[in-house]
């Protein structure tokens, strides 16, 4: 079951969702020109890239920002900084 439900995509659900369209991970790192592991990275949440993001949400035909809601959707990190 996807856990979109809950406002987010797992590694799993979006691997599903990928071969379930006959898709690889290989497939959209070609067409980008980057290596398949930089996808699988990407795909497992353990680097983050735009680029790469967005094209593996469009493979599903998904809203990036439903795929990968962490990165998209969490409110801006706030900036201080110590001026004397």
């Amino acid at each position: 079951m996807l856990n979109i439900l809950r406002g987010y995509m797992e590694p799993i659900d979006i691997q599903y969702e990928l071969k379930k369209r006959g898709i690889t991970q290989k497939d959209i790192a070609k067409g980008l020109g980057i290596s398949d592991n930089a996808v699988s990275k990407v795909v497992n949440k353990q680097a983050i890239s735009d680029y790469i993001m967005r094209a593996v949400a469009a493979a599903i035909n998904k809203d990036h920002r439903l795929v990968f809601p962490e990165y998209y959707l969490s409110p801006p990190k706030r900036i201080t900084s110590k001026v004397a």
